[in-house]
């Protein structure tokens, strides 16, 4: 049982599918489509790592960024 957390936040359902596929086994996975439900899964979740796309719908991959970081929830 993979005990790292991972968040994917991707636009793309190929590539979030992909990626999925890749790391299962590796890592406990939680993967959205939009900046919203990342800064929430970020928050909620606490993922020891987190693969972004920047240009991601409601709130872009750099402003998540932001907020989380003031909230003190970035990933190393």
């Amino acid at each position: 049982m993979a005990s790292r957390k991972l968040l994917i936040a991707e636009g793309s359902e190929e590539l979030t599918a992909a990626l999925t596929e890749v790391l299962t086994g590796e890592y406990h996975i939680h993967a959205c489509s939009d900046g919203e439900e990342a800064l929430l899964l970020l928050r909620s979740f606490a993922p020891d790592m987190l693969i972004l796309d920047l240009m991601l719908p409601k709130i872009d991959g750099l402003t998540m960024l932001q907020l989380a970081r003031e909230d003190g929830k970035l990933p190393a």
